[in-house]
């Protein structure tokens, strides 16, 4: 099976200068990153090793996930953030438990031996409640259904209907995924502490998100 990685990056360049060069060109079949805008010199870094960058046309995080489905071509496709919050050495894990036959699988920040160096305890209360409540109302499992880093398999990304444009998009996608009884594995990992740039996500404005995006979802097919 092959793979892309899809790079998502919104000022990040202290991030992509640590980060990035952890990647190994061969975990994967396609790497593209995917930049919402940045200003700090990002996209030179990024294109200064290497890779490929292209603008995304929608705004918001699920923007920079349709942009990146779309200009890949891979059977697989793993979404990943150069912010220091995921660990690239756990890319080839991910890839790995996928190919057991599963539609997609999350990196959780909230298992049992999880270490989360970046999240508060409001923000890992809210992630936990969320969690509950989409795997009560959809019947799931899972424990970390807001988290960007996962991969899942292009068949599996078509099936969603995906069009979740901002900080509820990974939220749709652990839902939908749920809905459409996809084969959903979560890996016990970690969240480490941000690298350089601004943390983007607003708690007050992304807890009233994912409220209406559970809303949505209840009364939706």
């Amino acid at each position: 099976m092959s793979t892309s990685l899809v790079i998502l990056t919104l000022n990040e360049i202290v991030g992509v200068k640590e980060i990035l060069p952890k990647i190994k060109k061969d975990w994967v079949d396609e790497i593209v990153v995917v930049d919402g805008g940045s200003t700090d010199g990002t996209i030179e870094e990024v294109q200064k090793m290497g890779f490929k960058v292209i603008q995304q046309d929608l705004r918001g995080h699920g923007g920079a996930i349709i942009a990146g489905v779309n200009a890949t071509t891979k059977e697989n496709i793993l979404i990943f953030g150069p912010d220091g919050n995921h660990d690239p050495e756990t890319i080839p894990d991910l890839i790995k438990k996928l190919e057991e036959g599963y539609d997609q699988v999350i990196n959780s920040r909230f298992g049992k031996t999880s270490i989360n160096d970046d999240a508060g305890a409001i923000d890992a209360f809210g992630n936990k409640m969320f969690s509950l409540l989409a795997s009560k109302f959809f019947g799931g499992n899972l424990t970390d259904t807001l988290n960007e880093y996962r991969i899942i398999t292009r068949e599996a990304f078509a099936e969603l209907n995906f069009d979740a444009l901002y900080t509820d998009s990974t939220f749709q996608m652990s839902i939908r995924g749920m809905k459409k009884k996809q084969k959903m594995f979560e890996i016990i990992g970690n969240e480490g502490a941000r690298i350089g740039g601004k943390r983007k996500m607003q708690p007050f404005q992304t807890g009233c998100r994912l409220c209406k995006r559970l809303l949505i979802e209840l009364v939706k097919d």
